[in-house]
């Protein structure tokens, strides 16, 4: 689907721009921003590798473990189909400190590896599980104490005062990382009824 609607945009952006005589400017935007896109992918693959390796270390250290047992009281009721003391219980730590301090470089990689983690836990490799529907939840909401990335676009752009959004930016994500999980919560809660009414029509 998604595909389709970058289609039409594109497609609407060339049709404005013959119809108005300014075709240069698509032919000029395509060359400036293409090699714009590839110093992106290849800066965004370093860091991605750079935080793999990273977390691998921490994981052989040790440090996964000791950041799942902070967080083990909350996770253990978000993700009560983990088995208690399983690496993925530090990915999940991770990835969720790395929001919290607004780290987005950081949790990307770490969401990734997080990601791969709970498929393999999965008995169906091709339907998302719940507790990845909920660390999806959980992520996206944005969770952030510190954005640490904004505060320093901020501070490049020539703010006076670039961690004014600190508390703004904590109680948005705060609204929406707990809006994303109650509606996590009911969607989960809604396919266990649905499942369990169809076993009793099976049963019956």
């Amino acid at each position: 689907m998604i595909n389709i609607v970058w289609f039409c945009l594109v497609s609407i952006g060339i049709l404005v721009a013959a119809g108005t005589g300014k075709l240069e400017l698509i032919s000029n935007s395509i060359f400036s921003n293409a090699g714009k896109a590839i110093e992106f992918t290849i800066g965004l693959a370093g860091i991605i590798a750079f935080w793999s390796g990273i977390l691998k270390i921490a994981e052989a250290s040790g440090v996964t473990e000791a950041v799942a047992k902070v967080f083990q009281p909350l996770l253990s009721k978000l993700f009560p189909k983990i088995p208690k003391g399983h690496p993925v219980m530090g990915f999940i730590s991770l990835t969720v400190a790395a929001n919290l301090f607004g780290l987005g470089n950081v949790a990307t990689p770490l969401g990734l590896q997080t990601m791969s983690a709970l498929k393999m836990l999965s008995t169906d490799q091709d339907t998302a599980s719940d507790a990845t529907c909920t660390f999806m939840a959980l992520v996206f909401g944005g969770l952030s104490i510190i954005p640490t990335t904004l505060i320093a676009i901020r501070a490049q752009a020539g703010s006076v005062n670039p961690a004014l959004i600190m508390v703004p930016v904590f109680a948005l994500s705060l609204a929406g990382t707990l809006i994303g999980l109650f509606i996590n919560y009911l969607a989960l809660h809604w396919n266990y009824k649905t499942a369990a009414a169809q076993k009793e029509n099976c049963l019956d």
